[in-house]
C-alpha cells in the first residue's frame, strides 16, 4: 500500500495521541503488574482497569503528553510560525487551568517567577539547581508536531526543536532526544527508507548535542524489548522513552505490534507510547493505525481538524 505524505502527517499526530491514550492503561505499572491487570496484554481502550490513577481520565482520552504537543501545534497554527513566549504562555495556561498529569520538571519551571518573561532562563535555573541531573522525558513526549512543521528545512527544524525543548527542559540529553525524534519524523513523512539508513542519519545529527544519545541506538538494537527495562531505573528518563520509540521502529512491522509491545512493558507507558506512536505513525500512516483505536479516541474530530490545518500550512 502506498502511503502518501498527508497520511503520514495524520499518522504522526494521531499516532502520538493513540499511543498516549493507550499507554495510560499501563502507566506507572511494573511489567509484572501489567500482566496482573491484563493477562492477555493490553490492546484496546475497553480493557482498561480503572484504579486511582487511571480514573482521572476516560478510556480513550489522551493525557498531558498530547495536551502539551497541542499547545505547540496550536501556537504554530495561529501564529503561522514559532513564538516561544506564546508557547510558554499556552503551557502555563493549560497547566493552571486543570491540566492533568503535569510532570515535576515542567511544574518546577512553570512556577519559576520569570517563566513567562524568560522561559529558557527559568528552565536553565531549574536544571542548574538539579546539578545537571534532571533529564526528564517531558520535552520529547510533546515534540512530534515539530517534525512536521518545517519538515523540509532541516536547519530550521533542528533550531525549532531545540528552542521549544528548552522552554522547560534545558538538559542536552533532552535536546538530543527531541532532535532525534523530529529528524526521524521529517525523513519518514517524506518517504525515506530504509529505517537503518534513517537511524544513522538521525543519530549523527543528534550526537553533537549529547553523545549519550547513542545509548538509544544501542538499546534500540536489542532483540528483546525487556532489555530496555522500561518499568525500572528512572522510568521518566528522556533517553529511555527515546530508545523505546526507536526500538519499535526497528523491530515491529506495523503500528499495532509496535505500540502494543511498548506499552505492555509498563513504566512511563503513556509517554513511551506517545513517542513511539508518533514515529510509528510517520512510518505506517494514519491508515496503518487500527480503527479500533482511532474510532474510540476521545477528541478524534478536534484532532483531525488541527491536523488538516497543519497539512495545509506545511504545503
Amino acid at each position: 500500500m502506498s502511503i502518501d505524505f498527508q497520511d503520514r502527517v495524520r499518522g504522526v499526530i494521531f499516532g502520538q495521541a493513540v499511543g498516549d491514550a493507550l499507554g495510560l492503561g499501563t502507566e506507572f505499572l511494573t511489567k509484572r503488574k501489567v500482566k496482573s491487570y491484563y493477562p492477555a496484554g493490553l490492546t484496546d481502550f475497553d480493557q482498561f482497569v480503572i484504579d486511582a490513577h487511571r480514573k482521572k481520565w476516560q478510556p480513550g482520552e489522551w493525557t498531558d503528553d498530547t495536551d502539551q504537543m497541542l499547545c505547540i501545534l496550536d501556537s504554530v497554527l495561529e501564529n503561522d510560525g514559532l513564538d516561544i513566549l506564546d508557547i510558554a504562555k499556552r503551557f502555563h495556561s493549560w497547566a493552571f487551568s486543570g491540566g492533568r498529569g503535569l510532570g515535576q520538571t515542567v511544574l518546577a519551571v512553570l512556577t519559576h517567577p520569570n517563566f513567562l518573561q524568560d522561559p529558557h532562563g527559568a528552565a536553565r535555573s531549574v536544571w542548574d539547581e538539579s546539578n545537571g541531573y534532571a533529564a526528564a522525558n517531558g520535552a520529547v513526549m510533546r515534540t512530534s508536531a515539530l517534525g512536521v512543521y518545517k519538515y523540509n528545512a532541516p536547519k530550521e527544524l533542528i533550531s525549532n526543536t531545540e528552542t521549544v525543548c528548552k522552554i522547560t527542559h534545558f538538559d542536552p540529553r533532552c535536546v538530543a532526544s527531541c532532535i532525534a525524534v523530529t529528524q526521524a519524523i521529517s525523513k519518514m513523512i517524506q518517504g525515506e527508507e530504509p529505517i537503518e539508513s534513517i537511524f544513522r542519519e538521525v543519530f549523527s545529527v543528534a550526537n553533537p548535542y549529547d553523545e549519550r544519545i547513542l545509548e538509544c541506538l544501542d538499546l534500540a538494537s536489542m532483540e528483546d524489548i525487556s532489555s530496555l527495562q522500561l518499568d525500572s531505573g528512572g522510568i521518566g528518563y528522556t533517553l529511555k522513552a527515546t530508545a523505546a520509540a526507536f526500538w519499535s521502529l526497528k523491530h515491529c512491522d506495523s503500528f499495532d505490534t509496535g505500540i502494543v509491545a511498548v506499552i505492555n512493558e509498563g513504566g512511563d507507558a503513556d509517554t513511551n507510547g506517545a513517542v513511539a506512536g508518533a514515529l510509528l505513525g510517520a512510518r505506517f500512516g494514519y491508515s496503518g493505525i487500527p480503527e479500533r483505536l482511532t474510532k474510540n479516541l476521545i477528541g478524534h474530530d478536534r484532532l483531525w481538524n488541527r491536523t488538516e490545518r497543519l497539512i495545509e500550512l506545511v504545503h
